[in-house]
């Protein structure tokens, strides 16, 4: 026969799922002719100078189009149904073909050569080999509940790893490998049927492994939504090398104790021998990490594999994968192997996904330094990997804003704090989330002076301790807000403006408000200085310039008492002072700001300090005395810390001055409203007493003080008259003083 368009005289279909190269030595048995004259009739090549190194034959893999056509026109079997029987049909997701040599890519996806097969099914259809059975990932046969076969049970070799010999009429259901001790070109002929198989639990984890991997074949193109791979899902590929990267870690490094409930016992008995002969044979390929690379030669050792691996990949979490792949990890980990967070990616030659590497991630949480712990946010399982973020350090204060350094410092015992300057630390710490910049570079960008040591000295002491167990998980949250939210302050900014200025406030308009507003020793003017600078830059005064910088400790005691004492007509005039200076420079931006995160979010946090809102700012000033106070009594009283009790005092200023001086501070607030309406609305002193509910003399007294001209009393007739009687009147009564 010829390919001159002739047809086949006898037209067999093949089965379903059945291999290309299968059906053509089907056809050339039922027509009991040698292989080559199938060959021709189809008008396929019969030599092939890379047919003769071991690989499957090239049909099977991919044929091509004209090769498609050729067949198809000489069997009258349709070119999709032609296609389908060839591994082009997995190409790119299940196996990796190489066009120019037509063969598959062993060392991705577990491509292999030659094909397992199931004993009972080549008996039932008379030697009919099924397309999947060539798939490094079939292992068992879910119709007859068997794990596949993988040699010939006389010659011991890999069926069909050659194409079969073109001069023999093939035998179909019998191995066509060489004999082992026969003479040259003799074929073992043994049949494959005559094997012992072993059986599998149907609801067994082997069996449904095998199925879920067959319902993933079935659909190629569809997205696996598994939680490990987030909203958007997978590719059938990206899961199929997830499954490889972890299937070699478990052959390679699993004791036989791990994986009891991945198969039944005789599959694992199977493993157990295939692992000790690939061992004792130092066979090409018995490397530690052979089966990071290919696939094994053995179905029992890859269907623990893939189970196992499954299991972990199926988790219904980030976290929880990572605890299903602890114990691989630290097996992993005991044999000498570093798995350092930042070397997860380079696992399996670099194509593990994100998703499986911050499962990785999470099972070396408290194996790896808090750095890198911050770093790769392994507190909240992120599939991020770190990259450079130190524009980060444009929206980050100095010190952390003091609601977030009340929330996350750690305290001793005694009630001091683990560390100075606490804040400046949790600050660096937060700008190393998800970063991969030196501290010391952080520690720059941020314009502090504290020392890398320092900085990784807080960060172990926040893991050590049980009451700050999620501090780095609070900062990833932050970090990530900030990120995606940025802040309506530019802080690098205002640090290099502000920090080498050396007045902030006219120092006579501070101490004219404090002379109207206390009786006591009037607070330094350098800490009104301080103020508006530590609250302009969110950095510690002692940076500030050296003329209001507090220099020894007591003067930073002293500003600390300033903060938690400060009035409230102190703060507006402050405040104001600080709005004026943001003007002038152009600056349209809040005067003060703090981030807030979801209260939902942070409640099942263990974070070592309270809540800031924990305590409302009326119950505050209900629980602040009137006259001097000291600061541990309002905290009793507010059963809270001190620290606590600063923070309240810091943020919603209380009046704390005794009476008449508060009666004073209220006319300090209202004696721009009281100038409006007796200059430009020309209400009469009385008018104005009257809407305030105080007496005409405070308000005559007032105007007086603060320098604002009186108008000369006209009588108003039929206005009656406010002479208070002579008997009436107290001994110190000046007359003229409530008749205006």
């Amino acid at each position: 026969m010829s390919a001159g368009g002739r047809t086949l005289p006898i037209r067999y279909a093949p089965v379903v799922g059945e291999a290309l190269d299968s059906w053509l030595e089907f056809l050339a048995a039922r027509l009991h002719c040698r292989f080559s004259d199938v060959l021709r009739s189809l008008g396929l090549p019969v030599r092939d100078v890379g047919l003769s190194n071991p690989m499957l034959p090239r049909w099977a893999v991919r044929s091509t189009a004209a090769e498609i056509a050729s067949i198809s026109a000489a069997s009258g079997v349709a070119e999709a149904v032609l296609v389908s029987m060839t591994l082009r049909r997995f190409d790119g997701y299940a196996v990796v073909i190489r066009p120019d040599q037509r063969r598959v890519e062993r060392r991705v996806l577990w491509g292999r050569a030659g094909s397992r097969y199931c004993p009972v099914c080549l008996d039932e259809s008379d030697g009919r080999w099924q397309l999947s059975w060539r798939l490094g990932w079939s292992f068992a046969c879910t119709r007859h509940q068997v794990l596949l076969a993988d040699r010939c049970p006389a010659c011991h070799r890999i069926p069909r790893v050659r194409a079969h010999p073109r001069r023999e009429t093939p035998r179909p259901g019998r191995c066509a490998g060489p004999q082992l001790d026969g003479p040259r070109g003799a074929r073992c002929h043994h049949p494959l049927s005559d094997i012992p198989v072993v059986a599998l639990e149907h609801d067994g984890p082997v069996a449904r492994t095998q199925r879920l991997i067959d319902d993933l074949l079935a659909e190629p193109e569809q997205t696996v939504h598994w939680p490990l791979y987030g909203a958007g899902g997978a590719s059938l590929s990206v899961v199929l090398r997830d499954v490889r990267c972890l299937g070699g870690l478990i052959l390679n490094h699993a004791a036989c104790s791990d994986l009891t409930e991945a198969a039944e016992p005789a599959v694992l008995r199977q493993m157990e021998v295939y692992r000790s002969r690939t061992a004792a044979t130092g066979a090409r390929h018995s490397r530690l990490d052979a089966h990071s690379y290919y696939a094994p030669d053995d179905a029992a050792a890859t269907a623990v594999a893939l189970a196992t691996a499954l299991r972990v990949l199926a988790a219904p979490s980030v976290p929880a994968a990572g605890e299903a792949v602890r114990w691989l990890t630290e097996r992993v980990s005991s044999s000498g192997r570093a798995l350092h967070p930042g070397g997860m990616a380079l696992l399996s030659g670099g194509s593990v996904s994100p998703g499986l590497q911050a499962a990785l991630r999470c099972s070396r949480e408290q194996k790896v330094m808090p750095v890198a712990r911050l770093r790769h946010r392994t507190a909240i399982a992120s599939t991020r990997a770190p990259c450079n973020q130190e524009v980060r350090a444009r929206v980050l204060p100095t010190a952390l804003w003091p609601e977030w350094t009340l929330r996350l410092a750690p305290w001793h015992a005694s009630g001091k704090p683990v560390a100075r300057r606490t804040d400046e630390l949790l600050a660096v710490a937060c700008l190393l989330v998800g970063n991969t910049t030196k501290i010391h570079t952080a520690v720059r960008l941020m314009g502090t002076t504290v020392s890398s040591h320092n900085v990784s000295s807080l960060l172990a002491e926040l893991t050590r301790r049980p009451d700050c167990a999620d501090v780095l998980h609070a900062l990833v949250l932050l970090a990530d807000h900030l990120d995606q939210h940025g802040s309506p302050i530019d802080y690098a900014r205002r640090r290099a403006l502000f920090t080498t200025r050396s007045c902030f406030i006219d120092p006579e308009e501070w101490r004219d408000l404090q002379r109207r507003l206390r009786s006591n020793h009037l607070p330094d003017a350098a800490h009104a200085q301080r103020w508006i600078f530590h609250t302009l830059t969110g950095s510690p005064p002692r940076l500030a310039h050296p003329a209001i910088a507090p220099a020894t400790p007591s003067q930073r005691g002293q500003y600390l008492r300033f903060r938690w004492r400060i009035l409230p007509a102190e703060v507006d005039l402050l405040l104001h002072a600080a709005r004026a200076i943001l003007d002038e420079h152009g600056i349209d931006e809040p005067v003060q700001w703090t981030p807030r995160l979801d209260a939902a979010a942070l409640s099942t946090l263990r974070l070592p300090g309270p809540d800031p809102d924990s305590i409302s700012a009326a119950e505050l000033h209900r629980a602040v005395p009137g006259g001097d106070f000291a600061i541990a009594r309002v905290a009793h009283t507010l059963n809270t810390t001190t620290a606590h009790a600063i923070y309240l005092l810091s943020e919603h200023p209380v009046d704390w001055s005794p009476p008449r001086f508060r009666h004073t501070q209220y006319t300090a607030a209202r004696i721009g409203q009281w100038r409006t309406w007796y200059q430009d609305d020309h209400y009469s002193l009385q008018d104005i007493a009257d809407l305030e509910g105080t007496t005409l003399a405070t308000v005559r007294l007032a105007l007086l003080k603060y320098g604002f001209p009186l108008r000369t009393a006209v009588p108003q007739p039929g206005r009656p008259s406010r002479r208070i009687p002579l008997a009436g009147r107290p001994a110190t009564w000046l007359p003229g003083l409530d008749e205006v």
